[in-house]
């Protein structure tokens, strides 16, 4: 055999060698590319353009069993209502409560609710011969809360239910007395002292409503402003707060 007929026959082995190796690597090619196609017909996952473009950040909705628990602080006016406005003048309250959520509609909140209304000064004088009065009425009360509208970021519910109530009045004088400063000496002051005080414990209702805003899509915590209507069982002995006391707070908070 020549040498041209050697190298030809080399020629032609290594002609067939890369056709074999090179088919395989042609059909994979082929089948990835097949594979990353884009149909449009199949273009419903998630990561759709026009679905991502109009989707809403979702609403937080708690992820561990302490998302459940409540708390919640809060302070606003009270003014009396119905015959109670005879025997006390509008005052102002705080509220302080924690609870359980069951769900994003149903909770169950422990409430103290603290209430200073002022006594009429004539009433006060009658009664005591004093110009000047205070009530302090606080109640204590277990209150389911159920949302009634719910929205992205905000709630309307009812609130409502009962317990114990405690109603404090003092009846105070005004005095004069003496102070002293170590540079200037003696000087007047002028303060209260309380000349009596009558107190009763009894039991109470409440029913009332408001609406809640979420301050964050992302967080919990909501402010809220609500108003109730609190019936105390009082005693109708001729005293503040009178028989039956009905107050309406009103209240501005937060709750988390």
């Amino acid at each position: 055999m020549t040498m041209s007929s050697k190298f030809f026959t080399v020629l032609k082995r290594a002609a067939f060698l890369a056709i074999a190796c090179g088919l395989p690597f042609t059909t994979i090619s082929r089948a990835q590319t097949s594979s990353s196609s884009y149909n449009p017909q199949y273009n419903t996952g998630p990561y759709d353009t026009q679905s991502y473009n109009n989707h809403q950040p979702p609403r937080y909705t708690g992820h561990s069993w302490m998302d459940h628990w409540v708390i919640e602080g809060g302070g606003g006016v009270t003014p009396p209502a119905g015959s109670t406005q005879n025997w006390a003048n509008v005052g102002w309250n705080v509220l302080l409560g924690t609870g359980y959520k069951f769900n994003d509609r149903l909770s169950v909140l422990a409430e103290w609710n603290f209430n200073d209304l002022g006594v009429p000064h004539s009433l006060a004088n009658v009664i005591a011969g004093v110009p000047d009065g205070s009530e302090h009425l606080w109640t204590a009360d277990v209150n389911p809360k159920y949302n009634v509208l719910r929205h992205a970021r905000t709630n309307v519910y009812v609130i409502g239910g009962g317990g114990f109530s405690r109603a404090l009045v003092n009846y105070n004088a005004p005095v004069v007395f003496a102070c002293f400063d170590y540079y200037f000496g003696p000087y007047p002051c002028s303060g209260y002292i309380t000349v009596a005080k009558t107190s009763s414990n009894q039991g109470n209702i409440d029913i009332g409503g408001g609406g809640e805003w979420h301050v964050s899509q992302y967080e919990r915590g909501s402010l809220f402003l609500e108003v109730r209507y609190l019936h105390m069982f009082t005693p109708d002995n001729g005293l503040p707060p009178g028989g039956g006391a009905v107050l309406i707070p009103v209240t501005f908070g937060f709750r988390w």
